[in-house]
């Protein structure tokens, strides 16, 4: 029958799936716990409890889900952006961006069926956003409540493959408004708004007159010429024969330019040139270039041009021919548009058209909408990746490679020589693994991209790996996958103060990971919103990160709640991660309101007989009320000043002791504005004492007493369940044996309240306030450990269960517990 302290030092582990109750045999085990619900885990080993969510607003319409989208310019300018129907609004520093006392909203054409398809991509004040079923699009921020969404206006590509058939197309003219004419048929109604490629330019589809005509209009160049062929008219320009008719040998005629503009005017060998304004050479059948220079144009042997001096103004122009290489804009709505974007080495990449489902379009390097191929460094390019089978592109991360995640594997592009930039010369793409890509966005934390699995149910830490000179995907849900099982639907990732992975899953619970590779740390923990086993319920749909104050980031959700009867989306955040240094400004409901009562200064010293009290400014008083005067509060009726002459209750010799400048606090008995949580049942967290439960009537909650600073919200609890103890045998394991533990050790740390018991259904109540302890004031947060004699049983599994079920902050450093393990 030994006897040992069992400790329970480390909870870095987190909850783990009840498939590994059995593996003792595992640091993970030692590290693990049963149930981790509404604590978070930290870095360093123990718990804390997960802060409570504040009310910010309802959506714009509770009738829909939305989607929160992270807008981030720098660390100090940070929205969240709230996607519903057809619309976009804004928010920042826990509250709604305003314009003339309305949010400000945004019209969009993402309806709600298409929010969970939509890719980001940001850069500065512009976002790009992608949807297989609309053009791309930017959002622009000019002012704090200036903002726009619009197409963006690709130049010059991407296209499509280059034509392969026998049709040709024929513009009907150089610029401007043009009509495309196809010998076969071409064109169809979806394709307005479609980049064509033809001749040495580019057009626009403005309209579809039938399969083989399409309306266009021509789009300029990268030099800013508006033209399909160039047109030069210069008095600058001379022709010359080369050898004469009369010898009978082929010519060798030019046209020369003193001002050296053929190449700038974008002549090309190999084009045809007609000649027009001049008294010998016009040509309308063309002569065609054979040898071109800035000042000098060689024309085919054959072709004839007569000695004319330069001296009128002269015009040479591009000959519009049957265009047989043609080619249409990739993005269309025949084609599909791209479902992903990124930013890799300056370039914008696009990727996933429902044409083309396995190629990446990349910008030129610096110019973010123009995609014109070619194979200079900077030029843009098109690449298709080759697999076995068709493997659609869900997501582009950049890390220091471009990772690619589509339906069918992870892929990673990078220069084919170490440390290069890509180029059209220099790129290459390889696939790493072939686990399969769910649509969703993934989530990098540092140099790692965490992305879900295709079936939804698993993340995979998408890691460079020396020792295989390649991407490894490591399963970090693994020991928790009980966690995941149901399914996720939005990633983000919160950096400070504790590195934690916030999932969404299909059931609304929030699953959280606390993620620190360097330190071996990946523990899973659940977060049942408050609410949820209320009257109505509570269920998480939406969630983003952004930088905050405090050196922490700041997490937003939208939460569907029932509230009286009818269904509501609120827009919430949780309150701050570091534990408060007084109990009275912890927050550990959620969707609460918090009040705080206004504060003046007293005016004069009175007289212990007096009973007027006059306040500096004069705008703390009410009709009826209550003010706290140092620790001492003063009711008083029927007043509407700041004079509280006559008043009801006694005013004699409380101010007497305060000189003038003390501070005068408004206090309150009645909480108004929780419209949001009519007919709920709230906790209530004032002045550092938990109040009864009150239930929200015609918007408000009316106290047994007077208070200056309150948090009233929906309950939840946090609970913590050990494994089965391991530990005490003689005789090998100790699992299967009867177990008593008699004691434990809680080690807290700025913590109020417990429970305590071996299961959740057996708790005891550890008192926390002494005999010393002024009534009248909030508890000091207490951090040591507390000794509980354990009412236990004799049983095989040796568990503990903690919980807090008071607003009340709790952080579990370690439990010791003195066990005795039966051998016999």
């Amino acid at each position: 029958m030994p006897k040992i302290t069992k400790a329970f030092t480390n909870f870095t582990s987190g909850e783990v799936t009840p498939r590994l109750f059995g593996r003792t045999d595992l640091t993970k085990y030692d590290n693990g716990s049963a149930v981790v619900e509404n604590f978070l885990v930290q870095s360093h080993g123990g718990v804390t409890r997960r802060p409570g969510t504040k009310f910010i607003a309802e959506v714009k319409s509770s009738a829909a889900q939305g989607r929160l989208i992270t807008f981030e310019y720098n660390v100090e300018q940070t929205y969240v952006l709230e996607f519903g129907n057809n619309y976009f609004r804004i928010f920042k520093d826990g509250g709604t961006v305003d314009s003339g006392g309305s949010p400000v909203e945004i019209t969009t054409t993402y309806t709600t069926a298409q929010l969970a398809e939509l890719k980001f991509a940001q850069s500065a004040d512009v976002m790009y956003v992608t949807h297989p079923d609309h053009p791309p699009r930017k959002i622009t921020r000019t002012s704090h409540t200036a903002w726009t969404i619009a197409d963006v206006a690709l130049t010059r590509g991407p296209f499509g493959d280059t034509n392969k058939t026998t049709t040709t197309l024929t513009a009907s003219a150089v610029t401007g408004s043009i009509n495309i004419t196809a010998t076969a048929d071409t064109f169809v109604s979806t394709d307005v708004g479609r980049l064509v490629k033809l001749n040495e330019g580019f057009a626009k589809i403005t309209a579809i007159t039938n399969a083989r005509v399409a309306v266009a209009t021509v789009q300029a160049l990268e030099d800013d010429r508006v033209e399909l062929m160039p047109t030069y008219a210069a008095s600058t320009l001379s022709f010359h024969e080369g050898d004469p008719d009369a010898t009978g040998l082929e010519h060798n005629d030019r046209i020369q330019d003193t001002a050296a503009g053929f190449i700038d005017q974008g002549f090309k060998a190999g084009q045809t040139i007609v000649i027009s304004g001049t008294s010998n050479n016009n040509t309308t059948a063309g002569v065609k270039i054979v040898e071109l220079s800035d000042a000098t144009i060689t024309i085919m042997p054959g072709n004839d041009l007569v000695d004319e001096a330069a001296g009128s103004s002269f015009t040479v122009a591009g000959k519009l021919e049957a265009e047989l290489y043609w080619a249409l804009g990739a993005f269309s709505a025949t084609t599909g548009f791209p479902r992903a974007v990124s930013f890799y080495e300056q370039r914008l990449v696009m990727a996933g058209t429902a044409a083309q489902p396995q190629t990446l379009f990349f910008s030129q390097s610096g110019d973010f909408e123009n995609f014109e191929s070619g194979t200079e460094d900077d030029d843009g390019m098109v690449y298709t990746i080759g697999s076995t089978e068709v493997a659609v592109i869900r997501f582009l991360a950049s890390t220091r490679s471009l990772i690619v995640g589509t339906s069918g594997g992870e892929f990673v592009v990078r220069a084919s020589q170490t440390d290069e930039p890509i180029t059209p010369k220099l790129i290459q793409i390889k696939q790493q693994t072939n686990y399969g890509a769910a649509d969703t966005s993934p989530a990098q934390i540092g140099n790692t991209i965490i992305f879900l699995q295709r079936a939804r149910r698993k993340l995979r830490e998408l890691q460079f790996n020396f020792d295989v000179d390649g991407y490894i995907g490591l399963d970090v849900t693994l020991i928790s996958e009980h966690i995941t099982k149901t399914g996720l639907t939005e990633l983000s990732y919160q950096q400070e103060p504790d590195g934690i992975l916030w999932a969404v899953r299909t059931d609304g619970q929030l699953a959280c990971m606390t993620y620190k590779k360097e330190e071996q740390v990946i523990g899973w923990t659940r977060q049942v919103i408050g609410g949820a086993f209320g009257s109505g319920s509570a269920v998480v749909e939406s969630v983003a990160v952004i930088p905050g104050d405090l050196d922490e980031d700041t997490v937003y959700l939208i939460v569907k709640r029932t509230i009286n009867g009818a269904t509501k989306r609120y827009v919430e955040y949780i309150s701050g991660f570091e534990t408060p240094d007084s109990v009275n400004d912890a927050v550990f409901v959620d969707s609460a309101l918090s009040y705080t009562g206004a504060t003046s200064t007293l005016a004069g010293a009175e007289a212990v007989d007096q009973t007027t009290i006059t306040v500096a400014d004069g705008s703390v008083f009410s009709s009826d009320g209550a003010i706290k005067i140092g620790n001492e509060f003063i009711t008083y009726t029927g007043k509407s000043t700041n004079d509280l002459t006559g008043c009801v209750r006694g005013v004699q010799g409380v101010a007497a002791a305060h000189a003038s400048g003390a501070t005068v606090t408004q206090a309150a008995i009645s909480l108004s504005g929780l419209g949001h949580l009519e007919a709920e049942s709230v906790q209530i967290l004032a002045d550092g004492a938990v109040h009864p439960n009150k239930t929200v009537s015609s918007g408000a909650v009316t106290l047994e007493q007077y208070v200056i600073k309150a948090h009233v919200g929906l309950a939840y609890n946090s609970t913590l369940t050990t494994l089965r103890a391991e530990g005490g045998s003689l005789q090998g394991t100790a699992q299967g044996k009867i177990k008593r533990i008699n004691k434990i050790v809680v080690r807290l740390n700025k913590s109020v309240g417990l429970k305590v018991g071996k299961d959740i259904d057996n708790l005891d109540i550890v008192p926390f306030r002494s005999s010393s302890d002024k009534m009248n004031e909030p508890l000091p947060l207490f951090t040591g450990d507390k000794e509980i004699e354990f009412d236990g049983e004799f049983e095989a599994s040796g568990q503990i269960t903690v919980q807090q079920d008071q607003p009340l902050p709790m952080n579990v450093i370690a439990i010791f517990a003195d066990l005795t393990t039966f051998d016999q």
